[in-house]
């Protein structure tokens, strides 16, 4: 079986590839099937992988039309090898426009809602409507039940794990290597200091200020606690990082509050070992987050928004505000390593690749007929 996969929206992480794409490749490869990309050019090239040509820079006064530059390409272009797969998985309903006419091969896969649902845009409405479209038919894959309430189909939250939840709807969570996300040893510069690890790129989205606000409340009731934020600091993002920068300084948290650049996610680990408590404070389009997996595969205990995907995780669950999120950081810290323990115990039997990788087999093979 010959697997294509269509991908615009991630920058490579893996060998020229997203890190997704990377793990799906190798379920194929184990199972004897062979794979191959067809992404935008970035800069970087990996085999089995076909990069579409892409303007640079474009996006920056036109919004959006980087992914419908690349719809356009594959409906110019044409390629054989894409379109003669014998099953293509389509990253996000948005491109599956130019895969309309193999769409009984073509398994759309949502990684979360990708329109805004809070104040959105006319380009928001169009994204939502045409995925509505696309779930009448094709064949989907979802990584949170959310993606199917915004989309008018009823299912509780963090049920139906691995199964057919609609006909030709499969639920299918992120998972991770268990095996390489474990408890151990932290780093060394933060041994013996308690920590909130907030691994998360700085955008308004990922809800870096409810983080910094939290933590301003719980910082006067304990001394000793320290906020690390974890993530890319996108240039794009210049005004909310000085909105973040001035949130740290008027409540006098400098020293105690602090930027880390990102690193590879192999290195991930060591992050996580080094705190107490990991901290996802998404605002908003979220599928069931591999920080969050990641941290309690670790064993660190993992505190949670409600918000989207977050909600069919194990993790402590607040609201999306403050004082709500101190509350639930303020009650994990006091039994860290109990809750640490039974969400690594939830990760390790369920969130795990065996899990995913036969679960996504048994889909593709029914796709393609095998």
């Amino acid at each position: 079986m010959n697997i294509a996969h269509v991908s615009a929206h991630y920058r490579p992480i893996i060998g020229g590839q997203e890190v997704y794409i990377a793990n799906l490749m190798e379920v194929c490869h184990q199972a004897g099937h062979t794979s191959h990309v067809f992404q935008p050019y970035r800069g970087e090239k990996a085999e089995d992988t076909t990069c579409l040509p892409r303007i640079r820079f474009l996006s920056r006064f036109i919004h959006g039309i980087d992914r419908k530059w690349f719809n356009w390409m594959i409906s110019i272009l044409q390629p054989k090898k894409l379109f003669e797969a014998d099953a293509i998985i389509c990253h996000y309903a948005f491109h599956a426009r130019p895969l309309e006419r193999v769409r009984k091969k073509t398994i759309i896969l949502s990684h979360g809602v990708e329109w805004k649902i809070n104040n959105p845009t006319a380009y928001d409405h169009a994204c939502e409507k045409y995925a509505k479209h696309c779930l009448k038919c094709f064949t989907h894959v979802v990584n949170d039940t959310h993606y199917l309430r915004q989309l008018g189909i009823p299912i509780e939250p963090a049920t139906g794990y691995f199964e057919e939840v609609a006909p030709g709807i499969y639920f299918i969570p992120n998972c991770v290597d268990t095996e390489h996300f474990v408890p151990g040893l932290g780093l060394k510069e933060y041994e013996g200091r308690r920590i909130i690890l907030v691994p998360r790129q700085m955008v308004e989205v990922r809800g870096i200020h409810l983080a910094i606000a939290a933590f301003a409340i719980l910082a006067k009731e304990q001394p000793d606690l320290e906020m690390c934020l974890l993530g890319k600091r996108h240039k794009n993002a210049r005004a909310y990082l000085a909105r973040l920068e001035r949130m740290i300084a008027e409540t006098e948290l400098e020293d105690r509050v602090f930027f880390r650049d990102p690193v590879p996610n192999r290195d991930m680990p060591r992050w996580f070992n080094s705190a107490k408590v990991t901290l996802v404070p998404t605002l908003e389009q979220e599928g069931t987050s591999l920080s969050a997996i990641e941290s309690m595969s670790c064993g660190t205990a993992t505190v949670t928004t409600n918000v989207a995907g977050l909600a069919d995780l194990p993790t402590v669950q607040c609201e999306p505000n403050p004082e709500s999120i101190a509350e639930a950081l303020r009650s994990t810290l006091a039994a860290a390593d109990r809750i640490g323990s039974e969400q690594r115990e939830i990760v390790a039997s369920t969130l795990n690749m065996t899990n995913w990788g036969q679960a996504w087999l048994k889909v593709m093979e029914t796709v393609s007929g095998r």
